[in-house]
């Protein structure tokens, strides 16, 4: 059984997947940098900055227990 399309809707069909394509691909991108750090380093950089803010507060004169 053979199907014929009009050439404008295999043109629409085709650019509506195109767009997804694009928009998944976009999306993945997105992901892939938003989860490129992984937790021990993000652990770290938290434990370095706390250390630089901590020396800080001590020569202002900040006491915290």
């Amino acid at each position: 059984m053979t199907i014929e399309h009009s050439p404008s809707l295999c043109s629409s069909l085709q650019a509506e997947l195109d767009r997804v394509s694009q928009t998944l691909t976009r999306r993945i991108r997105e992901l892939a940098e938003r989860y490129a750090t992984t937790l021990p380093a993000l652990a770290g950089e938290v434990e370095a900055g706390s250390v630089k803010v901590g020396v800080h507060l001590k020569r202002m004169g900040v006491i915290w227990k």
